[in-house]
């Protein structure tokens, strides 16, 4: 390689280096927020409703001028939750379409595996949907967590159970680092409650065969069993378990996919209790709700609808408070602060970006919906 095109080599990296921290990244009048998320395959729904949920606040801000008069546009790709996708495609957004923020990204897997590049190209990512603790802690001024974590679910989970003195507790976990460290929370909040580890079964990942989980499980006769697991192992125990002549009871963390889980029971999904970390959206106790509700088309309305719906609502708040002079960096320290959604309300600190720590618990009623 001559001298020539050793020098432009050089040029081309150091512009790609630096690029990735330009202020500049208005496009056609337009701001860019990007998102890569499971657009097709099994995951297609929550993926969709995730779109869907930022969409419909960004079309209802740019209808009403938008910020400083530009566009926000959203830029989202389709990984098919495939993780080395979700790599590509972040890359892609942060050089190529110049995306200020990357918005809720579906997943643990996911939003891990992006966490390198976020400080490489000064970006943040805005509501994951993962309450996995690798993004609470450490600390990562990158992430912007939205909702509480996994940990703190477990917590609520397992107090829930103390106080309706449901002592003996199994627990049906995946067998992958998922599974064992909500395994391991759970056990740590055990130790402080009056609760007894029953019994422990395990599935394998992509298994739905809980023969061995149902065995073991049924051989302790639990008050209740704490799913640990996606949707399908979780039904597949659940028919076994019920097969059996037990009728614990079931309960799981934001993490299930409740309406996965209902197209495989049914009404037999009836009572399952499910934590979850934001708001019930067919609710209309907040004024968040309602707006929600009011500006998503009324099929889309549902929760993970609703986080992406959040995510949006509090870039855009943050973006405001800039102004015109738009940068990755500007949003950062911009978000570094109070936020009120409409009653959903959310801390920043400089050394702390876990925004909030609301919890709920609900149950899958017979049609297949939530209630307190």
């Amino acid at each position: 390689m001559n001298l020539l095109n050793l020098l432009f080599s050089f040029c081309l990296l150091i512009s790609i280096a630096s690029g990735a921290h330009a202020e500049a990244l208005i496009n056609d009048g337009t701001v860019n927020l990007g998102m890569s998320l499971p657009l097709s395959g099994p995951q297609a729904i929550n993926g969709l409703a995730l779109k869907g949920g930022v969409e419909s606040y960004l079309h209802y801000f740019n209808q009403n001028g938008g910020i400083s008069g530009r566009k926000i546009q959203l830029v989202a790709l389709d990984d098919a939750g495939d993780v080395a996708r979700t790599v590509e495609n972040t890359k892609k957004l942060l050089e190529e379409f110049r995306v200020l923020a990357l918005l809720g990204y579906h997943g643990t897997a996911a939003a891990e595996a992006v966490l390198p590049l976020l400080p490489v190209a000064g970006a943040p990512l805005i509501g994951p949907t993962s309450g996995a603790e690798s993004l609470h802690e450490p600390f990562n001024r990158h992430v912007f967590n939205l909702f509480a974590s996994y940990k703190e679910e477990t917590e609520t989970i397992l107090n829930q159970l103390d106080f309706q003195t449901l002592i003996e507790v199994a627990v049906l976990y995946q067998k992958d680092r998922f599974g064992q460290t909500g395994l391991k929370e759970a056990e740590a909040v055990m130790l402080k409650l009056s609760l007894r580890k029953n019994s422990v079964g395990a599935v394998a990942v992509n298994s739905g065969d809980v023969t061995q989980a149902v065995k073991t499980i049924a051989d302790g006769k639990p008050q209740a069993v704490l799913l640990i697991c996606p949707a399908h192992p979780a039904a597949e125990f659940i028919k076994q378990i019920h097969k059996a002549g037990l009728f614990p009871q079931f309960i799981a963390a934001s993490y299930m996919d409740v309406g996965a889980l209902f197209k495989e029971l049914g009404p037999e999904a009836r009572g399952v209790a499910i934590s979850q970390v934001v708001p019930i959206p067919w609710s209309s106790d907040l004024t968040l709700l309602r707006q929600y509700q009011a500006i998503a088309k009324q099929q889309l309305i549902s929760v993970y609808g609703l986080q992406g719906f959040m995510a949006a609502k509090l870039t855009v708040e943050a973006m405001q408070k800039i102004g015109r002079n738009l940068s990755r960096e500007k949003l950062i320290s911009a978000l570094e602060t109070d936020y009120d959604l409409g009653g959903y309300r959310l801390r920043f600190k400089r050394d702390n970006h876990s925004g909030s720590k609301y919890t709920e618990m609900t149950v899958i009623t017979r049609d297949g919906k939530l209630s307190r």
